[in-house]
Parts: C-alpha cells; sequence; structure tokens
C-alpha cells in the first residue's frame, strides 16, 4: 500500500537506549530505530515498525488501525500504551503495549483487542517497514528429501511478485483464502511453503546490526513479506474465531544483534529462550 501522508496522532514520547541506538516508541505508528547509521532505518514519512495496520475477520478486512486516531496514546507503568476505539464496521477495541528491555536489547510489544461481537478468524495484522539497505529473511520449513531443519528464505529487492506469504499449517492456510484479502486494499498472495516459526529477520547491509522479529506460534498462522516499492514483514495474529465479550492478547518481540556473522543461529537460539520465559 503507498504510503500516506496523514495528520499526526497523539504518540506515547517514549524514548529509550537499545544498544548503541535508541529506539522510540510512536504510539499509533509503531516504533522507529535510529543511531547506528546515516540512514534512516525506517521508510515513509507516518509508519515504521511493529505497528497494528489491518485488522480482518469473517473473509474481508474491517479497519484500517493505524490511520485512526486512538482513543489513548500515553506512558502507562514504564510502557507505550494505545487503545483505538470501535467503530461501525469493527466491535472491538484494539490495543498495543510497547516495553523496552534495555539489558536485552529488545522491545516486548503485546497486541490484542477486547471483542464486543462474535467474529470468525479475527486477525491483528502488524507491519514493519525497513529500507532496501535491510535484507529480508524469513525462517520457512525445510522441504527437501532430507530435511535438515530451519531454511532461512531471503527476498529480493524489487523483484516480481514480491508479495510472499507463508502458513502456519493447512487450516492456517485456510484463513489466507476465506476472502479477507479481496476486499479493502486488495491483495494476492503469493503462497509458499508452511513457516517453520513465526521468525524473521533484517540485517542491513552497512550498519553492522540486525533486527529480529518474533512471535510465538500458537498466535502467529501466518508471516508475509513485500519487498517492491518497500521492504515489509508482516505477523498474522490470531486467526480464530472469538466471542463477543473476549479477550484476545498476543505477545511480539524485537531484538536487536550487533552479531551479524551468526545472526541466524542468534534468531534461532533467542528465539528459543524467550518462548522458554
Amino acid at each position: 500500500m503507498p504510503f500516506q501522508t496523514t495528520t499526526p496522532a497523539p504518540a506515547p514520547a517514549l524514548q529509550a537506549p537499545l544498544g548503541s541506538a535508541t529506539v522510540t516508541i510512536l504510539g499509533p505508528r509503531g516504533l522507529r530505530l535510529s543511531g547506528y547509521s546515516s540512514f534512516h532505518l525506517d521508510e515513509g514519512p507516518d509508519y515504521a515498525w511493529l505497528n497494528v495496520y489491518r485488522i480482518l475477520a469473517d473473509g474481508k478486512e474491517i479497519d484500517i488501525t493505524r490511520d485512526r486516531q486512538p482513543s489513548q496514546a500515553g506512558i502507562d507503568a514504564g510502557a507505550a500504551a494505545v487503545r483505538w476505539p470501535p467503530t461501525d464496521h469493527m466491535k472491538a477495541e484494539v490495543f498495543a503495549r510497547y516495553s523496552v528491555v534495555e539489558k536485552e536489547n529488545a522491545v516486548d510489544i503485546t497486541y490484542g483487542a477486547k471483542l464486543l461481537a462474535d467474529y470468525g478468524h479475527f486477525e491483528i495484522f502488524i507491519a514493519s517497514y525497513f529500507t532496501p539497505y535491510h535484507r529480508p529473511f524469513f525462517a520457512l520449513q525445510d522441504h527437501r528429501t532430507h530435511p535438515e531443519g530451519v531454511v532461512w528464505y531471503e527476498k529480493i529487492w524489487n523483484a516480481e511478485q514480491e508479495n510472499e506469504s507463508w502458513a502456519r499449517d493447512a487450516q492456517a492456510e485456510e484463513v489466507f483464502r476465506d476472502g479477507r484479502w479481496l476486499t479493502g486494499f486488495a491483495l494476492n498472495w503469493k503462497r509458499g511453503p508452511h513457516h517453520a516459526c513465526p521468525l524473521m529477520i533484517q540485517h542491513h547491509r552497512c550498519a553492522g546490526h540486525a533486527v529480529i522479529l518474533m512471535a510465538r506460534p500458537q498466535d502467529c498462522f501466518g508471516i508475509s513479506g513485500f519487498n517492491s516499492f518497500h521492504n515489509a514483514q508482516y505477523f498474522h495474529l490470531g486467526g480464530r474465531d472469538v466471542k463477543a465479550g473476549e479477550e484476545v492478547s498476543f505477545p511480539v518481540r524485537m531484538l536487536l544483534t550487533k552479531d551479524v556473522e551468526n545472526v541466524k543461529q542468534v534468531a534461532l537460539d533467542s528465539y528459543k529462550n524467550w518462548l522458554a520465559k
């Protein structure tokens, strides 16, 4: 989706060190990272990393959350807390909470919603936008005759058919195909093998660091990427039926590392440790 300049929304003014960089929590539009090089480490005037892009359910798009004014955007117990009110088309209160874990060079985010109506296959779609200076990798299943574990698939900048996605399993595959990507800003995802785990990397080509994004397998029914006019990585969170009165929440972690020589193993080890907490 092309970037658009919008009226600035209220945002928490939360900044903190992350290694030798600085992370800035923008609230409704996610977060930015600065301090490693002269390059902008995000893309677009409004949208950065780990923002709540769309809400999808019942085989259609029901909200573009990041483009709406939140009902709350501030600091709560040291975390940046954002909350969006329901709309006529989306009967749910959506929230995101960003906490900087400085000692682990990480940002922990919890996305969620308080449901005011029943929905089929309710999804919170999380977007992160990086520059072409970053190399995007996705942890996919190994479908060779004699599998050796995780296959790290690298997307190529501005190649053909770069709108690719990878479901968790066959059941999650059906959620992708229920019509939800035919409405709103339609996107006909190119399908790939199942993902090995919801784990993605952005390795900066010049600045000597990498960003690792991770979610829990039970929470994330798909990962996807678009690497044409912007370098995006996405989490598809939820995907199950929900009832009015229910609250759902999904933790996600962003980790910053300078061990770029071993970044794929760092990602796998860090992911295992995070899941064990």
